[in-house]
């Protein structure tokens, strides 16, 4: 492996615990996935490693001779903000079936952080808009790409989200004969351009609308460990929560992206929200005020003042 994929790869946010699971490549992965869950143990988070990797192995086949990356490289705008390209899928589709995706008018939807409760799932479904097609996989030619609601997750069936923009995020449904229901977000988080905190974390809801918090150590969280503390304090929450929308946004990059010196429990909290209609925000915050929403290819920088009073409260064990 050349030094410019290792430097694409460092970009991307992923238990240091699971590299070794990767390297064992692409078959054992497909053994191990399962079909749509979203309860996050060990095996589940070492499959979504690698299918996130492969969203860097897109940009990665449109590299030019010379080994530059000429798309799918987040860059900063003339007036402060960060674009984001799309997803640029490959003519033969290479490694495309690792990835959790949705296509749906024009946009390519991934699996995301944010989690639905299974138990309220039925009270967010909107409008139906179709099913998925199980179409694609690492021999799908393009014109595969370009057919409505063509996935790699089989067939299940997609609607939109009570209260949340379709054009952001969707989501998958489906009960089997046991009756136990499958369900999960899919979110739209390439081809688009943020130009601050609030231009982002609006589509979130989550401003009035947390019921409680938790946060987890970075070697919780590394090990897929269950470890969760409590956050009593909601009114300093909260006051997080608003400060989000006033935070700037910086683009991610291999050379420098400060998560990859904060993986360690002295820099690294995940932060995790109970929203009233049942939705679970996955925030991760670094000691030095930056705060990171899933793998997109984006990070939020926050006031030092306002960020301490939240670090002070996570910090403690």
């Amino acid at each position: 492996m050349d030094n410019k994929i290792k430097k694409e790869m460092q970009k991307i946010e992923i238990p240091e615990t699971l590299h070794q699971r990767i390297k064992l490549g692409v078959s054992q992965a497909k053994k191990e996935r399962p079909f749509i869950n979203k309860r996050l143990n060990k095996k589940v988070l070492a499959f979504a490693a690698v299918l996130f990797l492969s969203i860097g192995a897109f940009a990665l086949l449109n590299m030019n001779q010379d080994g530059n990356d000429t798309a799918n490289q987040p860059f900063a705008t003339e007036d402060g903000g960060v674009g984001i390209p799309p997803i640029q899928l490959p003519e033969e589709g290479a490694n495309a079936d690792m990835i959790g995706l949705i296509v749906y008018n024009e946009r390519i939807y991934t699996q995301t952080s944010s989690e639905v409760n299974l138990k309220t799932a039925e009270n967010m479904l909107g409008e139906k808009l179709g099913t998925t097609k199980g179409t694609i996989d690492e021999w799908s030619k393009q014109e595969a790409y370009d057919q409505e609601f063509a996935s790699t997750i089989g067939e299940t069936d997609v609607y939109t989200v009570k209260g949340y923009s379709k054009d952001f995020r969707i989501m998958t449904y489906r009960k089997d004969k046991d009756g136990q229901i499958h369900s999960e977000f899919y979110e739209n988080l390439n081809g688009i351009t943020i130009q601050n905190g609030e231009d982002f974390f609006t589509k979130l809801n989550m401003k009035g609308n947390i019921t409680s918090a938790t946060y987890q150590l970075f070697s919780d969280w590394d090990q897929g460990l269950e470890n969760y503390h409590s956050i009593t304090d909601m009114k300093a929450v909260n006051a997080f929560v608003s400060e989000l929308y006033q935070t700037d946004v910086h683009p991610r990059s291999a050379q420098s992206d400060p998560i990859n010196e904060a993986r360690n429990d002295a820099s690294f909290r995940k932060l995790i929200l109970q929203l009233a209609d049942g939705t679970t925000v996955k925030l991760t915050l670094l000691k030095d005020g930056y705060i990171y929403y899933g793998f997109m290819d984006a990070y939020f920088e926050m006031n030092d003042k306002a960020f301490r009073e939240i670090w002070n409260i996570i910090e403690e064990t």
